[in-house]
């Protein structure tokens, strides 16, 4: 992901990684985390947890908000997803 990312000199791809088999959104311990992956993305640009500038996210990501993020960010492109996870979840993404 770090070597993609480095590699985007025009800024068209965006990367997120999502951690979804952690604590809860809410929960103390995934705020703690948070916290620290914020200060540290801050002072060394590099996530805590994946060790790359790619920020990792705790949670599953509401991907109407994920899509209309991306397509307020990069109007009038052509969009691809590149997924990895459950084989139900592939459904879904084609449907948004």
């Amino acid at each position: 992901m770090d070597e993609v990312s480095e590699n985007d000199q025009e800024g068209l791809i965006e990367l997120h990684n999502y951690c979804t088999s952690v604590y809860e959104e809410g929960d103390a311990r995934s705020a703690l985390i948070t916290m620290l992956q914020s200060i540290q993305q801050a002072k060394s640009g590099v996530d805590i947890v994946s060790g790359t500038r790619v920020k990792t996210h705790f949670a599953r990501p509401n991907w109407r908000q994920v899509f209309k993020h991306v397509t307020i960010n990069h109007p009038e492109q052509r969009i691809g997803v590149f997924y990895c996870g459950p084989q139900g979840l592939v459904g879904e993404l084609r449907h948004l």
